[in-house]
C-alpha cells in the first residue's frame, strides 16, 4: 500500500515537470512567433515610412518658411547705423608720384577736393622719393588734384583704402588728364542689396511652401513623380542652411523606398 502512495507521487510530479515543459516550450514559440510578425510589419509597413517622410518634409519646410521670414524681417534702417554704411571709417591717404622715366618726383602738389562742393579739403607736396601721406581721410568719393609745374595735372576719381592710391605718373609738357580709381562694384546701393534681400526671401518662402505642399502629396500618395518634383523645389527653401533640406532629402529618400504605393505607379506596373 505504501509502495503505491509513493509510486502514485512519483508520476504526479513527472506529469507536472512535463506540464511545466510544454508550456515553456509553447510560451517561447508564441514569443518568437509575435518576434517575427512583428518585424515583418515593420519592415513591409509602407505606410509609416511614408509617414515618417511626410513629417520630416513638412519640418525641413517648415525651417525653409522661418530662414525666408528672417531674411524680409532684415531691418535696413538698422544696417544704416552699421560703421560700412556710415562716413564716420577714416583712412590715410598715402601714394607715389612719378615721371615719365619712372623716377620719383619731388615737391608735387597734392589736393584733395570734394567732389559735391567742389572745394579742397587737404593739401600735401610729395617729398624727395615722390611719396605724399594726408592723414585721417573719411572714406568717401574724392578728386585728387596732382600739379608740378611744367607738367601736366592729373585729376583722380578715388575713394580711400587701405592699400592707398595706384602710382601717379605727370608727363612733362603734357596735357591735363582725368583719371577714375573707383571700383566696378562703386554702384552696388544699399537699397540694391535689400531689394535682393526681398527676393532671396520671398524666394525662399515659396520653395518652403511648395515643401510644404509635398508632404500633403506624400500622404495622399496620387502621383510618385510630382511628389519627388514637389520635394526638390522644395530642397531650395534652404531652412537653417542645410539642416532643412537635409530632412526634407531624407523624405525623399524615404518615399523611393515605397515609390509602388503611389497609385500611378501601381496603375503602371498592372498594366
Amino acid at each position: 500500500m505504501q509502495s503505491k502512495l509513493v509510486k502514485s507521487r512519483i508520476d504526479t510530479r513527472r506529469r507536472e515537470k512535463k506540464a511545466q515543459t510544454e508550456l515553456v516550450v509553447k510560451a517561447s514559440k508564441v514569443e518568437e512567433t509575435s518576434y517575427l510578425e512583428l518585424e515583418e510589419d515593420l519592415l513591409s509597413d509602407g505606410d509609416r515610412r511614408r509617414k515618417l517622410a511626410a513629417a520630416l518634409v513638412m519640418i525641413g519646410s517648415i525651417m525653409g518658411i522661418l530662414s525666408g521670414t528672417l531674411i524680409l524681417q532684415g531691418n535696413p534702417a538698422s544696417l544704416l547705423d552699421l560703421d560700412i554704411f556710415n562716413d564716420t571709417n577714416k583712412e590715410d591717404l598715402h601714394g607715389l608720384v612719378l615721371d615719365q622715366s619712372g623716377d620719383a618726383l619731388e615737391n608735387v602738389t597734392i589736393e584733395l577736393i570734394d567732389i559735391e562742393s567742389g572745394s579742397a579739403i587737404d593739401e600735401a607736396l610729395s617729398d624727395e622719393n615722390g611719396r605724399y601721406v594726408i592723414d585721417d581721410v573719411l572714406v568717401r568719393n574724392y578728386e585728387l588734384h596732382v600739379s608740378k609745374a611744367g607738367y601736366g595735372k592729373v585729376i583722380l576719381t578715388f575713394k580711400p583704402e587701405p592699400i592707398g592710391i595706384s602710382p601717379i605718373t605727370l608727363i612733362e609738357g603734357g596735357e591735363d588728364r582725368t583719371e577714375n580709381e573707383l571700383s566696378e562694384t562703386e554702384g552696388w546701393s544699399l537699397e540694391a542689396a535689400v531689394a535682393l534681400a526681398t527676393v532671396e526671401g520671398i524666394f525662399t518662402i515659396s520653395c518652403a511652401l511648395v515643401g510644404v505642399h509635398a508632404s500633403f502629396e506624400i500622404r495622399r500618395k496620387k502621383n510618385y513623380r510630382r511628389t519627388q518634383f514637389f520635394c526638390w523645389i522644395g530642397l531650395f527653401s534652404r531652412g537653417l542652411i542645410i539642416f532643412g533640406p537635409a530632412l526634407i532629402l531624407l523624405g525623399m529618400i524615404l518615399i523611393m523606398l515605397n515609390k509602388e504605393d503611389f497609385e500611378n505607379e501601381s496603375i503602371a506596373e498592372a498594366t
